[in-house]
């Protein structure tokens, strides 16, 4: 064999594009803030909170035994997210490359379209948790309006998501 004949002849633009190369060491930014965003973004939110209340209050726990299973809960999902990303962090390598290695050039794409779908799922979730807080904000200080409804939701209730929908994608457009 020739080394002529490893020479890459074209790039297929689904496996190979500025997405998904590898990030130089020098270029990678992350410190500790960033890491502890990350952390605390994957325990922390209304939808968490809201499950992790209705579960134990149902079972009748008290408010220490409920912070104490969050607190444990949070060092269990850092403990999982840290194990998931180390490969990524050591080589700036992104997750839809790194699942190439067990799962194929092609197969790699499963894992990404699930967390995709996940992504949209729970975009969602917090969109219509984050709004039904608003909407409580909104009816505390201004009344819950006539009662009527429009897909099982209140006019403050429609009012409230198309609020927090658009401060979202604000957020996006700003970069995160």
């Amino acid at each position: 064999m020739k080394d002529s004949d490893l020479d890459i002849q074209s790039i297929d633009p689904t496996l190979y594009n500025e997405d998904l190369a590898p990030i130089p060491h020098s270029k990678r930014s992350w410190g500790w803030f960033e890491i502890f965003n990350v952390w605390s973004n994957d325990i922390q939110s209304l939808f968490g909170y809201t499950l992790a209340a209705s579960l134990f209050l149902t079972y009748g726990l008290n408010g220490w035994a409920v912070m104490a299973a969050i607190i444990l809960a949070g060092v269990i999902v850092m403990y999982l997210v840290n194990l998931t990303g180390k490969p990524s962090v050591k080589y700036g390598v992104p997750f839809p490359v790194m699942i190439r290695a067990s799962m194929g050039v092609r197969g790699a794409n499963f894992p990404a379209m699930l967390r995709a779908i996940i992504g949209i799922f729970w975009y969602g979730v917090q969109t219509y948790f984050a709004s039904t807080a608003v909407a409580l904000l909104i009816t505390a200080l201004f009344g819950a309006g006539d009662g009527s409804t429009f897909l099982g939701l209140s006019g403050v209730a429609w009012v409230s998501f198309v609020i927090v929908w658009v401060f979202q994608i604000a957020i996006f457009w700003q970069g995160i």
